[in-house]
């Protein structure tokens, strides 16, 4: 079975009501991308965890990430294996070194628990070939607040209030949300003074 390594781009409001959103995967050696719909607490999860935004308490994936490494077990990959009714299906494969098993978890989870324990995620190449598309250029995704480069921690913080400064509203908003749902209250804080600012510019 052929596979193809895909990486988190970003967090995009879904074309459909309620609170669901798009979590965009884009091939590793290629320009294509799927989309995988997700709910809002997976949305605000996954928010965090692409911009590297570290959570003062840990999350129920953290939690797991804690306790798969004092097993001794290590993730290897995550392994999208199959797609039904706009579904995607996903395992976890994980490893000691003398052995290793499958975990079945929703994708999102699985996707989520990988970029907190930097292992790759592959899907079927026959699943990504028929469902990936070009990329759209598009308005509205998260902008990723970790720069490219070393930044001494003054230096860090200025990087991090002009890339607030520059997000839409409404990427603040949930963003906002997240910061608060995982307790990180000084970036909840910095998020909030530039909303209120924005308010009171109108």
């Amino acid at each position: 079975m052929e596979y193809i390594e895909l990486e988190a781009a970003g967090i995009e409001g879904a074309p459909i009501p309620s609170e669901a959103f798009a979590l965009i995967m884009h091939e590793k050696e290629g320009e294509r991308e799927i989309t995988v719909i997700i709910g809002l607490h997976e949305a605000r999860t996954l928010v965090l965890l692409i911009n590297n935004i570290q959570t003062r308490r840990p999350g129920t994936h953290e939690l797991f990430k804690n306790f798969i490494e004092r097993t001794g077990y290590h993730l290897n990959k995550v392994i999208i294996y199959h797609y039904s009714e706009g579904v995607f299906y996903a395992h976890l494969l994980l490893e000691n070194g003398f052995k290793n098993f499958e975990l079945d978890a929703r994708t999102s989870d699985a996707i989520a628990i990988a970029l907190l324990m930097n292992a790759p995620v592959l899907i079927r190449k026959d699943i990504f070939e028929k469902l990936a598309v070009l990329p759209r250029k598009e308005e509205g995704k998260i902008e990723n607040l970790t720069p490219d480069m070393n930044l001494e921690p003054d230096e860090l913080e200025d990087y991090i209030e002009h890339q607030i400064q520059e997000m839409p509203l409404a990427e603040l908003e949930r963003l906002l949300q997240g910061a608060i749902d995982s307790e990180d209250f000084e970036l909840a804080s910095k998020i909030h003074e530039e909303i209120n600012a924005r308010s009171s510019n109108k």
